[in-house]
């Protein structure tokens, strides 16, 4: 009986041991069990790659298109400005204008100049009006004067109907407030008051009408009491006048053929604008010069130019968006492609090929011989969709040579300025900027208005908008959505650190048995057998 009660204990022992070792081997830096915190982590760390990063890609993948959106919708606004700017008149002044003695004249010119040579004299310059106080000069600008009570009489030439302003001065007052009550009929008289120092500790009244031009001059009568008399002795320094030039005839003649034929012009200021057309000239000095206007191209070149740029930059925004790049041929298998945030996009995709068309498509109603922009010398490079002066030698190896794409756009700035103009779509404004509604400006300027602002009749929402309001909606769900998965997620992981810990407070209480059985066992082997 004996014998197999402790082949019994034997066995149980062996299997105790057995545990114990199966358990003490289970790598823990905590101690013995299960390592919980790494299992939890584990798990954490597999659902959050399995369950939240997918939804994550997702959300950047729309984040992505949205912030291209945003700039393509930016770049179609530079765009936009840039044609409202070369549809303006002022883009195209094909001229140019300088003056032989800038020290007496200088010269802008503006659209509508016409070529010629003008020979001006400058007679006289514009002068301000201008009186001062030279008697009874005062050693205080606000203190109190020895002036007597008294009258100003301000009367202008022109303004308040040529009614005189009248001023009360009292006994002691000071030459400020005299002055401060002068300038509170500025508006009437056109006159202006002020204390000027000598600089010898005297001080006085210094009238001067507030604008150039004989139009606001004034006169000042000054009494004292009653009487006739004045105590301020006030005397002209400049009288008010217009500027004035004598101008000769273009190129010396009349427009009736004569020569020595002179105009007087007059200005209540300095510059004199638009008197001759599309002329601006500000008056220096008194003297001679001679005005030239010649024609000159290169600022209408170069206002295309920068509009073509900006067309470029647009386009260039766009390819980058919608672009497909292949794996090079020495990339290893299973790599995947690049591709742009708008790649497959119908809007963005359509974008591509609508502004060529629109930007190279003929223009009705104009010269049949200068109806589109190839046929003034700008094409598109097939290569890059950019809008570019034509080459001589083509965008290929083909046999052959073209026109030169800037010889025949300087030619027909040239020889056919308003047929050019005619064909973009030129508005005839003094603006800096116009909207164009014609040729080729006004079509682009129509496609991309409906782009940014939706149909002209007013239906319908801007493509753009709707389509960056969509994405950001598709991206609010997504998020709702993430964080529905992240609270499922650690409710999963808790439940299963509450398991493991439950586990390891049983695997715990078996170690604890066993050694107490492992205890007993071995005090029952060492006893003697009967």
């Amino acid at each position: 009986m004996s014998m197999n009660i402790s082949s019994s204990n034997s066995s149980n022992l062996q299997t105790a041991a057995s545990l114990l070792q199966q358990l003490n081997t289970i790598s823990n830096p905590a101690g013995t069990g299960l390592p919980v915190s790494q299992y939890v982590q584990d798990l954490q760390e597999i659902l959050q790659q399995e369950l939240e990063a997918p939804i994550q890609n997702q959300i950047s993948t729309l984040q992505s298109q949205q912030n291209a959106y945003s700039a393509l919708q930016s770049a179609l606004q530079t765009f936009q400005q840039a044609t409202e700017t070369l549809a303006s008149l002022q883009s195209w002044s094909t001229t140019s204008a300088s003056s032989t003695n800038s020290s007496v004249a200088t010269v802008s010119v503006s659209p509508g100049a016409n070529v010629g040579t003008y020979n001006i004299q400058v007679s006289q310059l514009a002068q301000a009006e201008m009186q001062v106080q030279t008697a009874n000069m005062q050693t205080s600008a606000t203190g109190t004067s020895s002036l007597a009570a008294g009258t100003l009489s301000i009367q202008p030439t022109h303004l308040n109907n040529g009614q005189a302003v009248q001023i009360s001065i009292s006994s002691g007052e000071s030459l400020q407030d005299i002055a401060n009550a002068v300038n509170q009929y500025t508006q009437q008289t056109g006159v202006a008051a002020s204390v000027v120092s000598n600089g010898q500790g005297g001080y006085f009244l210094a009238l001067s009408s507030i604008q150039t031009g004989s139009n606001y001059g004034f006169q000042v009568t000054d009494t004292v009491g009653g009487g006739s008399g004045g105590q301020f002795g006030f005397q002209v320094l400049s009288n008010a006048q217009d500027a004035e030039i004598v101008l000769g005839s273009p190129s010396g003649t009349s427009s009736s053929g004569s020569s020595g034929t002179t105009v007087t012009l007059t200005s209540s200021t300095n510059t004199f604008q638009n008197m001759i057309p599309g002329l601006t000239i500000n008056a220096i000095s008194t003297g001679s010069t001679t005005l030239s206007v010649v024609e000159n191209t290169s600022g209408a070149k170069s206002a295309v130019t920068t509009w073509m740029n900006a067309y470029n930059t647009l386009v260039d925004t766009l390819r980058q968006d919608t672009e497909y790049t292949a794996p090079s041929s020495g990339a290893t298998n299973g790599s995947s492609p690049t591709v742009g945030p708008l790649f497959g996009d119908p809007l963005a995709q359509s974008m591509v090929s609508e502004l060529a068309s629109q930007a190279m498509q003929t223009v009705s109603a104009v010269n049949s011989q200068m109806n589109s922009l190839a046929s003034i010398g700008i094409v598109l490079d097939p290569s890059n969709g950019h809008l570019e002066f034509q080459s001589p030698s083509g965008f290929s190896s083909a046999v052959g040579t073209l026109p030169d794409g800037q010889q025949m756009f300087d030619q027909a700035l040239t020889n056919n300025l308003s047929d050019v103009e005619q064909l973009f779509g030129v508005v005839n404004t003094t603006a800096s900027q116009a909207i164009p509604t014609s040729g080729v400006l006004g079509n682009l300027y129509n496609y991309i208005n409906v782009l940014l602002e939706g149909n002209p009749n007013g239906t319908g929402q801007s493509p753009i908008s709707t389509a960056v309001q969509s994405l950001s909606q598709q991206q609010s769900t997504l998020q709702n959505y993430l964080n529905t998965v992240q609270q499922q997620i650690q409710q999963r992981v808790q439940q299963y650190e509450a398991q493991l810990n439950q586990l390891n407070e049983v695997m715990a209480q078996m170690q604890a048995q066993m050694q107490q059985l492992s205890a007993m066992f071995g005090q029952s082997s060492n006893k003697p057998t009967g």
